[in-house]
Order: structure tokens, then C-alpha cells, then sequence
């Protein structure tokens, strides 16, 4: 059986998926590529499916089929010599400049800015300006 068809652990998922938010906290990633592999790396079943997510990327990647710290038949006090957990990944910053604060307001108050152009033309189309306002927010905040 070819390495890559081999099933892969909870665990190397959860590695591969820290690999990628690292890489995304590097700028490797921009924000669409790395919820795409975040999300392609949670359906993986198989080796190849997660080795295909770091080809264009360098180290760290997930070291699959390397025995974790945590076996089966370990004992309670036998931590001598297991790796240390690894640190816990904290999500990138929110973007504070004045662009994305003001995206950020207008998707805020967009439900109201429709309710109000709702009780002015009598349309209901006028809710559709709350998803209209969240697309152009985001692209006006990229």
C-alpha cells in the first residue's frame, strides 16, 4: 500500500491544522487560502490528502506516521523524553485601521439601515441591503 493511502490520526489532523494557522500568522497564507485548507485539512481521511496541503509550503508541516508522545500502552508516569505539547496558536490580529473599522461599523448597523429604507420605500427589497452592505464591506476592508 502506497504511504499516501495510509488513514491518518486526530492527532496529525490537529498537528497539520496548527502547521497551517502558523503559516497563516506568517502571511504565508492569506485569509480565503487558509480557511480552504484549514477546512480541506478537517475532511482529510488519508496521508496524501494533508501532504498535498503544505507542498508550496515550508516548514513546519505535519509529521505523519511518527509516533506521538501518547500511546495506547503508556503509563501514567512515564513522561520522561515525550515532547512537549505544542503551544497553543493564537488567531491573527484583527485588522484596527480606519478602512476596516468603518467596514466593521456599517456591517454592524446594516440591519438597521435597512429596517429604516424598509419604513421609507415599503419594499422589502430593502433587506436585501444587509447582505449587499457585508459584500461590499469585505472587499472594501481587503
Amino acid at each position: 500500500m502506497d504511504d499516501g493511502e495510509i488513514r491518518i490520526s486526530s492527532a496529525e489532523r490537529e498537528q497539520a491544522l496548527a502547521d497551517l494557522a502558523e503559516h497563516h500568522a506568517a502571511g504565508r497564507l492569506d485569509a480565503n487560502e487558509y480557511e480552504d485548507r484549514r477546512g480541506r485539512a478537517n475532511d482529510a481521511v488519508v496521508r496524501r490528502e494533508i501532504t498535498s496541503l503544505f507542498v508550496d509550503l515550508p516548514e513546519p508541516r505535519p509529521k505523519l506516521g511518527q509516533p506521538s508522545g501518547s500511546s495506547l500502552g503508556s503509563t501514567v508516569g512515564s513522561t520522561v523524553g515525550a515532547p512537549a505539547p505544542p503551544a497553543p496558536q493564537t488567531p491573527p490580529a484583527v485588522s484596527s485601521s480606519p478602512r476596516a473599522k468603518l467596514a466593521r461599523t456599517l456591517v454592524s448597523l446594516s440591519p438597521f439601515i435597512a429596517l429604516g429604507t424598509f419604513f421609507l420605500t415599503r419594499s422589502w427589497l430593502a433587506f436585501l441591503l444587509i447582505p449587499i452592505i457585508a459584500i461590499l464591506a469585505r472587499t472594501f476592508d481587503e
